[in-house]
């Protein structure tokens, strides 16, 4: 029996549910599968013993570790946030044959880095703490998960642990044999978090821009506000520059439906802005509007150039007039379809996740 556990992730997560759980049962393995969220989504099978919990942080932590304890089949123990760390140490002492695997989704050091309103003096200071509280749980870990290059070697390469990269590729399933074509009447994507950091106000701003050459153009964001004060002010920009019949709103839905509104787009785009936190982790939008047979439009950082170069339109960071021009480009540039065609062929041939699945299950043999 393998025990994952998340704390912030929903459950239906497409890194740790429709990846890794899913390529579990289709091996046979059993999982506990342990979630702290406001879903009502129940993932429970014949494979998968699903619990979820709508309590505090504090609690969360004592059910799974009496969960823990109360099962004498597991052996293997797998989480997904750097605040869960504490469970290696309690399982080290009080159930010694459990593997403890520790998945690095995002470096906590660049979110903290983004996020954090303090000072740079007391940012930095507080870093250092969280890096040395981190490094004081990493002699309870057996085996790090990075989900990119980058993070090994800007974050864990003096690391001792023993390490595994294991990237946010989609499944094989999900190419498009016959992706749209660009119409002069495009439908453009953005899905995940709707938050500054993102560039989201800086895609709202382009899209007026576009709207003054291509008055069809549609923007559909798909995804919840991290900051309910930010939305609003979407809200308003959008009602500010008359935006309402151009943009469209659409709130979280199950992973596996997302890819339907993919199908039905022709354009996505990734207009995040240079911070600490986009400078490192690798956005998995990019693989699924890959496979998908979107043409991209996304922002030159450097966890999206490690896979790709001549195949997306690029545009600067926190600049709508450059998304604009890009936007525009992806619709008039005849190069479109080779782009998209080389995409599709990438996804086929080297990012997708049947290629590195194996990677993933033999932490389990």
């Amino acid at each position: 029996m393998i025990c994952i556990v998340s704390s912030s992730h929903f459950p239906d997560d497409e890194r740790i549910y429709q990846r890794q759980i899913k390529s579990l049962v289709r091996n046979n393995k059993k999982v506990l599968y342990l979630t702290r969220s406001g879903s009502k989504i129940n993932l429970s099978n014949k494979f998968i013993i699903h619990k979820n919990f709508n309590v505090s942080f504090s609690e969360f932590l004592i059910r799974v570790k009496n969960l823990i304890l109360s099962d004498n089949k597991l052996k293997y123990l797998q989480i997904h946030e750097t605040n869960l760390l504490p469970l290696f140490k309690f399982t080290k002492r009080k159930k010694t044959p459990l593997n403890t695997i520790y998945d690095v989704h995002e470096d906590m050091e660049s979110i903290y880095r983004t996020f954090s309103r303090r000072s740079l003096l007391i940012k930095e200071i507080a870093v250092f703490f969280r890096k040395k509280k981190e490094d004081y749980y990493l002699k309870y870990v057996d085996l790090i998960i990075l989900a990119n290059q980058i993070i090994e070697n800007d974050a864990y390469h003096n690391k001792k642990n023993k390490k595994i990269i294991i990237e946010n590729f989609p499944d094989k399933k999900f190419i498009r044999s016959n992706p749209n074509k660009i119409s002069r009447n495009p439908m453009i994507i953005y899905h995940g978090h709707l938050a500054p950091e993102r560039g989201i106000t800086d895609l709202v701003l382009a899209i007026k821009e576009v709207a003054v050459k291509i008055p069809q153009v549609k923007l559909v964001l798909l995804g919840s506000f991290r900051i309910a004060n930010y939305k609003k002010s979407i809200n308003s920009l959008i009602k500010i520059h008359s935006l309402e019949n151009h943009i469209i709103i659409k709130e979280q839905i199950p992973h596996e439906e997302v890819w339907d509104v993919l199908r039905n787009s022709s354009i996505g785009v990734i207009p995040f802005r240079e911070n600490p936190l986009t400078k490192i982790n690798t956005p998995t939008k990019l693989f699924e509007m890959m496979a998908s047979g979107l043409s991209i439009v996304a922002t030159d950082l450097p966890p999206i150039r490690n896979f790709i170069d001549d195949t997306v339109f690029w545009a600067k960071p926190s600049s709508p007039t450059s998304l604009a021009i890009n936007i525009l480009k992806s619709i008039n540039n005849g190069d479109v379809n080779f782009k998209i065609e080389k995409n599709l062929k990438m996804i086929n041939e080297k990012y997708n996740w049947e290629r590195i699945e194996s990677r993933y299950l033999s932490i389990f043999n």
